[in-house]
């Protein structure tokens, strides 16, 4: 994973703290202290990529296109890394020159699988501290 997923999983989990909020890119840069550059490159792959919308003008600002809960660690590598996967034969057919002969390609594929899945099972909401969990489910409840 790269630091620009990395950074945009932390955007990303603060933005899921304050969900009520229309945050501005300067705001996010400010708050995780990440350089505002940065921020707004990821933002704008985040709004390409459905994770987030953005509203213009002066009440504008970014917020999570859904709620945490609906959103899975592996949308968001997905989005910002593009296909998950530990080598390049579970990527595209045709990127490594041995696949034709390789007899542990299905094996490569099955482990790929099984992260996939295991990191579409952990949602946004679930990388919350714990206690913002519990004060993000009260105020869904309430």
């Amino acid at each position: 994973m790269s630091k620009l997923t990395d950074y945009g999983s932390v955007i990303l989990a603060y933005m899921a703290q304050h969900p009520d909020q229309k945050l501005s890119a300067a705001s996010l840069a400010n708050a995780i202290s990440l350089p505002p550059t940065t921020v707004s490159k990821l933002l704008k792959l985040m709004v390409n990529n459905n994770l987030l919308y953005s509203t213009l003008g002066k009440a504008g600002g970014y917020q999570l296109a859904r709620p945490a809960e609906k959103i899975s660690l592996a949308e968001i590598i997905s989005s910002l890394e593009g296909p998950i996967a530990l080598t390049e034969c579970n990527v595209k057919k045709g990127l490594c020159r041995t696949e034709e002969h390789c007899n542990i390609r299905q094996n490569w594929r099955d482990i790929n699988r099984m992260i996939y899945q295991s990191l579409a099972q952990v949602s946004l909401k679930e990388m919350l501290p714990a206690d913002d969990r519990v004060i993000n489910s009260i105020m869904l409840s309430g």
